[in-house]
């Protein structure tokens, strides 16, 4: 069957979702969905800002996802830490703001962390995680617009205090994606009780307070291709499943580069593509 991805997907009334708390429904119906975020990120946009391209789509990392969203249909959602080594958003170059606005309904940003340190809101206060997400804030809204930015993340470590979760909510924050475990090895994020984040796990949403709270169903870059789509196939029935990767593995420098970055996100993607074609996931 030859037909053009883009395409068949909008005849099959498919939504790449953003966001995972709501529910997007055609008829009354809902329609199966997926996620997908990428944490970890800062290092494109330093990138951008130095070499002061034409379009901010000359960078390859976003030059990728470009093509993806040609082709799919495809959403993203950029998690950002605040500074790197010799880096922070405040540097950010605002010359790119109509193209993060223009391309907002696709391609979103949000709050990680701080920096890339071990568990750093683990014991935090409301104060500290308060300004901490607002000054990314601040940033997303300065260089790309405020409809660049989401109201949902995933915290650095998924680890945060009662107080920080009031702080997250406070800058507007009401959906946090976190890491869970399976049933064989449970762990539970942001302080969530065992018997909630069991059933967070195996694709419930629960609302908690005014944020709701998912469960990232597989990490890419912990993946060879062959157990991706193994790990998606036992996941095939869920009404949304949701895909994380991280940016630095994008790079060939990186100590732990992986040269099949995009071949994992399009095997992903493709598979999800064949599985509502198939009629499997509809």
């Amino acid at each position: 069957m030859d037909l053009n991805p883009r395409l068949a997907i909008e005849k099959c009334i498919v939504i790449f979702a953003i966001v995972c708390y709501n529910d997007y429904k055609k008829g009354g119906g809902l329609i199966k969905n997926f996620c997908f975020t990428i944490d970890d990120n800062i290092r494109f946009l330093k990138e951008i800002t130095e070499n002061h391209y034409q379009s901010m789509f000359d960078h390859p990392y976003l030059a990728m996802y470009q093509r993806l969203h040609e082709e799919f249909g495809l959403k993203v959602q950029l998690n950002l830490f605040y500074r790197m080594e010799d880096f922070d958003l405040s540097q950010t170059s605002e010359a790119y703001y109509d193209e993060w606005e223009a391309n907002s309904d696709w391609l979103k940003l949000s709050f990680h962390s701080k920096l890339e340190n071990v568990k750093p809101y683990e014991s935090s206060d409301y104060d500290e995680v308060y300004e901490d997400c607002k000054r990314v804030h601040e940033q997303i809204k300065r260089f790309a617009s405020s409809a660049a930015l989401a109201n949902t993340t995933t915290i650095h470590y998924c680890l945060l205090t009662e107080d920080g979760l009031k702080a997250m909510e406070d800058n507007r924050v009401f959906g946090l994606l976190g890491l869970f475990g399976s049933n064989q090895n449970p762990r539970t994020s942001y302080g969530i009780e065992e018997s909630n984040a069991e059933k967070i796990r195996n694709g419930e949403i629960l609302k908690i307070g005014k944020i709701s709270f998912a469960s990232i169903d597989i990490v890419l870059n912990c993946f060879s291709i062959k157990e991706i789509l193994e790990r998606l196939r036992h996941m095939r029935q869920r009404n949304c499943i949701r895909v994380m990767i991280h940016e630095q593995y994008f790079y060939g420098d990186y100590r732990h580069y992986q040269p099949e970055f995009e071949e994992k996100l399009r095997s992903a993607f493709s598979f999800f593509f064949r599985a509502w074609l198939s009629k499997q996931f509809l």
